[in-house]
């Protein structure tokens, strides 16, 4: 059985199936186009194929909502990655205001240094209870 498959806008037939799919959804929008265009061709040279239109419209609303989803997915991915970049960067203050701790000459240094270390953690903590 051969595959349909879409690669930067293109609809063709084969075995091995490579998928690059639009990121816009207009771009989206020109595939199923396309799509429809290519398979309304087929559909005019052969009449008895016309069962298979509905298939197609099957199969295209299905992948629109697949790429919905997906959308959505990745939105929700990106905001978890950026609240994640977010805590790395207070870790790593976090880590050097317990070096600046270690390595002070003096308890002055070393109490200031404990202290930033003390407002990083009470705002991470603080960031904690916010989400929950």
């Amino acid at each position: 059985m051969e595959r349909v498959f879409v690669h930067a806008g293109v609809v063709g037939v084969g075995k091995r199936m490579r998928m690059t799919l639009p990121k816009k959804e207009e771009d989206l929008q020109k595939v199923v186009e396309e799509v429809m265009e290519t398979h309304h061709e087929h559909g005019h040279e052969h009449h008895h194929h016309h069962h298979h239109a509905e298939g197609l419209d099957e199969i295209l609303h299905t992948i629109d909502v697949l790429m919905d989803t997906m959308n959505s997915r990745i939105a929700d991915l990106e905001e978890k990655s950026e609240k994640i970049r977010e805590e790395l960067v207070t870790l790593y203050k976090l880590f050097a205001a317990v070096v600046r701790a270690v390595a002070a000459e003096s308890e002055e240094e070393k109490k200031a240094a404990l202290l930033e270390a003390k407002k990083l953690l009470e705002q991470g903590l603080e960031g904690l209870g916010a989400a929950s």
